[in-house]
């Protein structure tokens, strides 16, 4: 990374942390959620489908302990990516008149997205772990980054297109949607049709793998979140360059 790419990164960071707002959504916000959603959940005995084809006996309040994590993450993430893009439109733009390459800001802007991503999966997996224990934890942090990481790079498009009122309407309403109903066993014992053409599918699919099955059969869920995030992230390196490039 040149000089100016990492001065371009500190002074995204620093951005970022004169925001309070940010870091009361990577930190209490998901400790909240999980924790309260766990709680206040009776352990009502709920059947579900994973995928690999069987079928588990659970309680309500174990699918919260398991997927609420994932819920958490990806709202707040989505909503930092918001943050992310409007910060980049409004500074960034600045730094490549006085002389940056498009492409070290737009680093700087996806090194606070990652960085965001890694702290509050961090807090999701520790408040989630004193409330829950899942079978395996390596697919459950897995899906916890990468629900993270396409919900960001959907809330950043948002950002780009919308106004920041009008974006934090549309993430809110998707993730509601995506993962907190369709994708949620709590409603449906497996996913309906459908489920499979919105991104949370792939991730939340391995998520409650990890949660309910000590062996993974996940693979093909796994490859299709990893091409969301792939798709998604190139999207926004592409609008991003493009945008702050404009003034250039």
């Amino acid at each position: 990374m040149s000089d100016r790419a990492l001065t371009a990164t500190a002074m995204a960071l620093r951005d970022q942390r004169r925001r309070p707002l940010v870091l009361i959504l990577l930190i209490v916000v998901p400790a909240y959620v999980i924790t309260r959603s766990v709680a206040e959940t009776l352990p009502t005995p709920r059947r579900i489908g994973l995928p690999d084809g069987v079928w588990v006996t659970t309680t309500m309040r174990d699918l919260h302990g398991a997927g609420m994590g994932g819920f958490a993450i990806a709202f707040v993430l989505a909503l930092v990516g918001v943050f992310v893009m409007q910060s980049a439109l409004q500074g960034d733009r600045r730094l490549v008149v006085a002389g940056f390459r498009p492409t070290e800001t737009v680093m700087a802007r996806l090194v606070v997205l990652v960085a965001a991503a890694a702290l509050v999966v961090a807090v999701s997996a520790l408040v989630t772990a004193l409330n829950y224990t899942p079978k395996s934890w390596p697919p459950m942090l897995a899906a916890m980054v990468l629900l993270g990481l396409i919900y960001g790079s959907i809330g950043a498009l948002a950002g780009a297109v919308l106004d920041k009122l009008a974006a934090t309407y549309l993430i809110l309403f998707a993730v509601m949607t995506d993962i907190g109903v369709v994708q949620n066993p709590m409603f449906h014992s497996a996913p309906g049709n459908g489920a499979a053409l919105l991104p949370g599918y792939a991730p939340a699919r391995v998520m409650y793998e990890g949660a309910f099955s000590a062996s993974f059969h996940a693979t093909g869920e796994l490859l299709i979140s990893l091409a969301w995030l792939v798709v998604l992230a190139t999207a926004v390196v592409l609008v991003l360059r493009r945008a702050v490039a404009a003034s250039g």
